[in-house]
């Protein structure tokens, strides 16, 4: 087994000695960039990854040729420590899959449940905690012989609680090929489930719109007229450098549409061309809902909302 490397994040502090170590010292600094805009001095020092338990799962107990599936990465946290979702945030890594299949298989992107936020002090990343599924979509060749298939993957990830560790695991999973359909897996049919409903839906029904001000960004949307009234609400973008992800994002609403708040990154580039990311939105019951939001970046004057109408009236109140 590979050596894990235990890395401790702290604000960088003055430029390290150009002198190299001697090759026996078991700790060493180095300067890393977690992630764009956050330059981080890590101590990095031998031990092994054990707060994540890693598994490659199948929704269905069989497969069957040119039937696509769904087989996912199970990360199981140890309490207190998370893992990553594809933006970060201020800091952190992505999980990563490298994919081993037979011939003519093809492995999607993994597609990935809505994240939490994670705030220590001035930094806020953005991933997950006590277990996630992240699915990902096989589709086998039209043509496939009865027998079995190994699929493998190599996973890599950073776990974190005050410290953060590289993780890696190799992984595989065996599966029946059958003429018959595919029964469902009654192990891990319901995680895929859960899986889904925490994936961003399309946004139908739903209108959004943005305004970029000096300091302000303002993500607008009216949320289709059955949608049950909303608590709260977070965005997440999906690439770094777009905004100040530990800045408040206070939801206000107007005679036909809500507002979202958000204060542009440091280092954004400007004026920005438009918001990528998800919404979560939280309802009075305590349930969230996350939608995918695509919206182009106007000034006041052209502001329109995508998915049709006109640009919403003024603030009424904050919640």
């Amino acid at each position: 087994m590979p050596d894990r490397t235990a890395v401790s994040t702290r604000p960088r502090t003055a430029a390290a000695s150009g002198r190299s170590p001697s090759p026996d010292r078991r700790r060493v600094r180095l300067e890393i960039v977690i992630a764009p805009a956050l330059a981080l001095v890590c101590t990095l020092a031998a031990g092994p990854a054990r707060h994540v338990q890693a598994q490659l799962v199948s929704e269905r107990e069989t497969i069957r040729a040119g039937e696509p599936f769904w087989v996912g990465l199970h990360l199981r946290m140890a309490p207190g420590w998370h893992t990553y979702w594809k933006n970060p945030g201020d800091s952190g890594l992505p999980t990563r899959l490298r994919w081993t299949l037979p011939a003519d298989f093809q492995a999607g992107p993994i597609q990935w449940p809505y994240p939490r936020a994670f705030s220590q002090g001035p930094v806020t990343s953005y991933g997950y905690e006590d277990e996630v599924l992240l699915p990902v979509k096989i589709t086998p060749p039209a043509s496939l012989a009865a027998g079995e298939v190994t699929l493998a993957a190599r996973a890599d990830w950073l776990e974190c609680q005050e410290a953060c560790i590289p993780g890696r695991a190799e992984l595989s999973l065996v599966l029946p090929v059958r003429a018959a359909a595919a029964p469902p897996s009654p192990a891990w049919a319901p995680a895929f489930a859960d899986a889904r409903r925490r994936l961003p839906a399309e946004p139908a029904g739903w209108a959004f719109g943005a305004q970029e001000m000096p300091q302000k960004v303002w993500l607008v949307f009216r949320p289709p007229r059955s949608r049950v009234p909303l608590k709260d609400a977070r965005f997440f973008p999906d690439q770094p450098l777009v905004i100040d992800h530990a800045a408040p994002q206070p939801l206000s609403r107007g005679k036909g549409a809500w507002r979202l708040e958000l204060t542009p990154a440091p280092n954004a580039r400007r004026p920005l061309p438009a918001l990528s990311g998800v919404l979560v939105i939280g309802g009075a019951g305590g349930q969230n809902e996350a939608v995918r939001v695509e919206a182009r970046i106007l000034d006041a004057g052209g502001l329109k909302m995508a998915g049709g109408g006109q640009r919403p009236p003024a603030q009424e109140g904050k919640r």
